[in-house]
């Protein structure tokens, strides 16, 4: 199945259509890990091309935007997540929706992909108004075949709110590979 709306890019416009620029970097105390501060389509594209990790990575996850049309703040040293401190420092605006949080999330994925070894999984966290869809477009980008689960996250305080329905008491976060040959360590109870 592929999705169709306006202003999709094929993988190669999107890689092109992110710019070059110049990163630097911070190296954390001597170890080969790297703090990259600056918009994750351009620390995804230096990742392949400064860093050649292009088919290196095993793990992936990833807890984007919900596409809410919310702004979130930080107040008193927390993320608020449920009313917005009026006083408070804006942490995140998420204000996409539709087709365009889709777009939006799909040019990452791609990227995601390009960097995914051959035995790489990825994880994504998602809420279940917005969920259906981006599961729709990662079966497009990864392959309804590489799907292997979704993973209930029972949240410990429901949320109503004012609606007429249920209370948000799930999150979703799908699990793909990127082929049939992924690492896969049996859950245990063992610590």
């Amino acid at each position: 199945m592929k999705l169709h709306y306006k202003n999709k890019k094929t993988e190669q416009e999107i890689f092109d259509n992110i710019p070059n620029v110049e990163l630097y970097p911070q190296e954390i105390s001597n170890s080969k890990n790297l703090l990259i501060h600056c918009n994750n389509l351009i620390a995804l594209k230096h990742l392949i091309t400064n860093h050649s990790l292009k088919g290196k990575v095993d793990l992936v996850y990833i807890d984007p935007p919900f596409a809410t049309n919310n702004t979130f703040t930080i107040s008193e040293g927390r993320a608020n997540t449920i009313s917005n401190s009026s006083n408070g420092t804006v942490a995140y605006k998420d204000t996409l929706k539709g087709a365009d949080f889709i777009e939006f999330l799909r040019e990452r994925l791609v990227l995601l992909k390009m960097l995914l070894s051959d035995k790489g999984s990825i994880y994504l966290h998602i809420d279940y108004k917005i969920g259906h869809y981006v599961k729709v477009m990662m079966d497009e980008v990864l392959g309804i075949e590489n799907f292997r689960n979704d993973i209930t996250r029972i949240k410990c305080n429901p949320k109503n709110f004012s609606r007429k329905g249920y209370g948000n008491m799930k999150d979703l976060i799908l699990f793909y590979s990127k082929s049939d040959n992924l690492i896969w360590h049996e859950p245990s109870a063992r610590w």
